[in-house]
């Protein structure tokens, strides 16, 4: 069933056996999951079928670094941000779960083979049809993928979804289910529990237009993202003076995000055929990318992050530094930011005019291939610095904005530089290509922080630990100190790996569900 909040009475107290706040991948995952259980699902979501900027603007918050809007890096209506995404899909490794001795705050309190089969059966939800990420299982038109030395690099494979908009793909499912409701345009602004602040006892749902309801559930699941979730959290302060869950000032911690910095490029010194894994986009009917990464010895042994480096545009002339200039400024501005070396920048194109002209015309004329540009996307450590705060700044439903405040460190930076001095040796190695590296790299200090690229993923904040001292929700995601709060979003992640998290998103969210499920089985959640 499908309702806006309009349509019900204000002051309406409404129940379910399971409460959904978010109707982004993660919540309409579980509602999927839930769907024919005989459980009564009640999924809020703050916006409608389509875009409303008044309800995005609630989005609206400080970043205090400046290079992205938190109102523009996520999206508030049915399908969530899966309205702007790329679609790009691949598990964690194996890796990313482990604690790892130089890699402060590592692991998860559990191993990939325990989130395996859920990735499984999220894969579908993308509109993919065979689980396949490893270079092994793909055929690759007669073209192989390089052999490269574990002891240095592993092979990166992502599929593409097409890609999925989980709203449009799926309100019809949920819109005939007869036992799933779904809520347009109701808000969520506080989480009520009891006095010792263990027992969740509602939500407090508001519109723009000062209408007000409360669920009353056996079990509520926040599927709001890195960020509204926290904010939620921290804002439900009534019986918990520092925010639901918040006893160890965890909440809002440990924020995390994908830098994509430009890395440098690749200029084949064999045939351009010999890297059509690399920068082909489809084999056997499917998208899919293949990039280059550290292996996990490689990782250990040089004490980096795990990391990913793909191509990214085609290199029809060897580039001189004004070249390189011209296509960082472009970068930055696609971006809209305008960098503090600008002067320089300009400088070099006209010092090298001529050849930014030649590459030009060449870039225009669509000669020849001579390579590729390299694009990293790393994982960043996670740091209890890096954190979201609440402002005294408040949005028309009067809740307080939020404040994030983070930088990235110089183990990031060392791992994009070391993965491609692995990438030039190895290309060395096989006599393929030159691979020249970024400079920003190799400079010791911040100035290649400030021209980064960011995907809006929005990652811990809420992290999964198997004590309370070290997290903020267990290894079923639910928060510690409560009954029956849950978190279903990239917030619980511990680490975050390099790949694209909505699949990990999906995976987790599955096993909530069945977890949800079990317990209602064997009575723990008492039918409302």
């Amino acid at each position: 069933m499908l309702a806006r909040f309009d349509e019900i009475p204000s002051g309406t107290r409404l129940t379910a056996d399971i409460c959904i706040v978010g109707g982004g991948p993660a919540g309409i995952a579980i509602a999927r999951e839930l769907t024919g259980t005989g459980l009564s699902v009640l999924l809020v979501e703050s916006g409608g079928l389509e875009f409303d900027k008044d309800i995005q603007n609630l989005y609206r918050g400080v970043n205090e670094r400046g290079d992205f809007s938190l109102h523009k890096s996520r999206f508030r209506l049915f399908g969530g941000t899966s309205y702007v995404w790329g679609g790009w899909c691949a598990p964690l490794d194996e890796q990313d779960f482990e604690s790892r001795a130089w890699v402060p705050n590592s692991g998860w309190p559990i191993r990939k083979e325990d989130i395996d089969p859920f990735y499984r059966r999220a894969q579908p939800l993308f509109e993919i049809d065979r689980y396949r990420y490893n270079v092994e299982e793909w055929d690759f038109d007669a073209t192989p993928v390089f052999s490269l030395d574990p002891e240095k690099l592993a092979h990166r494979l992502w599929q593409l979804s097409p890609p999925t908009e989980f709203g449009p793909a799926y309100v019809d499912q949920l819109r005939k289910s007869g036992n799933v409701r779904v809520l347009l345009y109701a808000n969520a602004t506080e989480i009520s529990a009891d006095p010792s602040g263990a027992t969740i006892s509602g939500v407090k749902l508001r519109d723009l237009n000062g209408r007000q309801a409360e669920v009353s559930a056996a079990a509520y699941v926040l599927a709001c993202g890195g960020i509204e979730t926290t904010r939620l959290l921290l804002a439900s302060a009534r019986n918990a003076p520092d925010g639901l869950g918040d006893t160890r000032g965890l909440v809002g911690r440990y924020f995390m995000e994908h830098p994509h910095p430009d890395a440098g490029g690749v200029i084949f010194t064999t045939a351009a055929k010999d890297f059509r894994p690399y920068y082909e986009k489809e084999f056997e009917s499917q998208g899919i990318v293949v990039g280059l990464g550290p292996s996990a010895s490689a990782q250990e042994r040089l004490g980096i992050l795990n990391c990913s480096v793909a191509f990214h545009g085609p290199i029809y002339h060897e580039p001189s530094a004004g070249m390189d200039s011209v296509i960082k400024l472009a970068r930055a501005l696609e971006h809209g930011q305008w960098p503090d070396n600008a002067g320089a920048h300009v400088a070099r194109v006209l010092r090298d005019l001529d050849d930014v002209l030649r590459e030009s015309y060449l870039r225009a004329t669509e000669g020849a291939i001579r390579g590729f540009g390299l694009i990293a996307r790393t994982e960043v450590a996670p740091n209890p610095d890096n954190r979201i705060t609440l402002t005294s700044d408040r949005d028309q439903l009067d809740m307080p904005r939020v404040r994030l405040d983070w930088n990235v460190g110089e183990l990031e930076r060392v791992t994009v530089e070391q993965t491609v001095n692995l990438v030039a040796q190895e290309f060395g190695r096989l006599g393929v290509g030159r691979v020249r590296i970024n400079q920003l790299l190799l400079e010791d200090d911040d100035r290649w922080s400030r021209n980064l690229s960011w995907f809006g993923h929005h990652m811990g904040t809420t992290r999964m630990s198997d004590s309370l001292g070290a997290g903020v929700v267990d290894t079923d995601c639910k928060v510690f100190g409560t009954s029956n709060l849950y978190v279903a979003s990239s917030s619980v992640f511990p680490t975050c790996g390099y790949a694209n998290p909505t699949l990990t998103i999906a995976a987790l969210a599955i096993r909530l569900a069945d977890h949800l499920k079990m317990s209602a089985k064997s009575g723990l959640l008492q039918e409302s």
